[in-house]
């Protein structure tokens, strides 16, 4: 997977490869391409998500101040 490739390229390469695969229109060979694509889409698209996930950061305003906060953090379960 090309570093410079972003999470929406990706994803949007991914539902073109899903639609190939469900179009029924390529040999098995192909189709095994396709799938191991689709898989390595997949775990970079996750790997992105994970990353994401873990900038998130909230703005909580407390006393007068900007207090940056994890996301989840505070959550009441």
């Amino acid at each position: 997977m090309n570093n410079e490739q972003t999470f929406a390229a990706a994803l949007t390469r991914l539902e073109t490869v899903v639609q190939e695969l469900e179009g029924g229109e390529v040999g098995l060979e192909e189709a095994l391409a396709l799938f191991e694509e689709g898989v390595r889409l997949i775990s970079f698209c996750n790997e992105k998500l994970e990353e994401a996930e873990g900038k998130i950061k909230l703005l909580l305003q407390e006393n007068n101040t900007i207090k940056l906060q994890d996301w989840g953090e505070g959550e009441q379960k």
